[in-house]
């Protein structure tokens, strides 16, 4: 067997990988997104990173496959519409997940100003996604019916469920995803509210205990100095005692 066979075995099975979890990626993100009560930044930063670095794979182990089957023959290349499609649909992926990086995950992962417009960047890159991606899915599966269809087939197939998806995000996704935003920037505002206000009654009942500490002290002095009255008298008169009987004793000695 020709090494050349094994590599390209090694490459058809590691792009199939790589295909396989990015799709299995942004179906799970996209079903949690839409359950979700409220946006977690953090993991869709993380999908989106782990989903880039599987089309960089996809693309590292897809080149080399074209270039094993048509070289530098444009020709050749022409003559496989089903190829060209998957081209096509790849290199959309890769410009919309260019710009979901750039423009959609900030405006997800901040308040945005503009919550309707916002809601209507992420559905509709989020749709034209997920509708490449299946699509791509579909390419990958078409060998029994790829002899029958032309470049016109599966690029107006492609059109017809970018049309959908895109449709379903405008009609469905978009007024979710417009509400998703206002209640998870609410309720961060409510929150770190709550925390204010929660830090200034702490303060304020700290300052009252201390006062009601400062008010027993002076409560128990005054009873102290009402229960035993002569104590007090000694106490404040004896220093005085003391210090005169020093000054007798130091001046009867200076007239010996």
């Amino acid at each position: 067997m020709e090494i050349s066979v094994l590599a390209r075995q090694a490459l058809v099975y590691g792009h199939i990988i790589a295909f396989a979890l990015a799709l299995a990626t942004i179906l799970k993100e996209d079903a949690r997104f839409l359950r979700a009560k409220r946006i977690d930044s953090a993991s869709l930063l993380e999908s989106a990173k782990l989903v880039k670095l599987l089309l960089l794979a996809l693309w590292a182990t897809g080149i080399p496959m074209v270039l094993m089957d048509v070289g530098t023959d444009v020709s050749l290349l022409l003559s496989k519409p089903k190829l060209i499609a998957k081209l096509i649909v790849v290199a959309i992926l890769t410009l919309n997940g260019i710009l979901l990086h750039l423009v959609a995950f900030p405006m997800l992962a901040q308040k945005p100003k503009n919550a309707a417009r916002a809601a209507t960047i992420a559905a509709m890159l989020g749709a034209i996604s997920v509708a490449s991606w299946l699509c791509a899915s579909l390419l990958g599966a078409s060998r029994i019916v790829a002899p029958y269809f032309s470049l016109y087939d599966f690029v107006s197939a492609y059109l017809l469920v970018l049309a959908m998806a895109l449709a379903i995000a405008i009609l469905i996704v978009r007024g979710r995803l417009e509400r998703l935003l206002k209640s998870s920037y609410n309720e961060t505002s409510t929150s770190a509210g709550q925390g204010y206000n929660l830090s200034v009654a702490i303060l304020e009942a700290e300052i009252a205990r201390l006062a009601l500490s400062d008010i027993q002290r002076r409560l128990r002095t005054k009873r102290v100095a009402q229960q035993f009255p002569g104590l007090a008298r000694e106490t404040s008169s004896t220093p005085r005692q003391r210090t005169a009987g020093a000054l007798s004793g130091g001046a009867a000695r200076w007239r010996v």
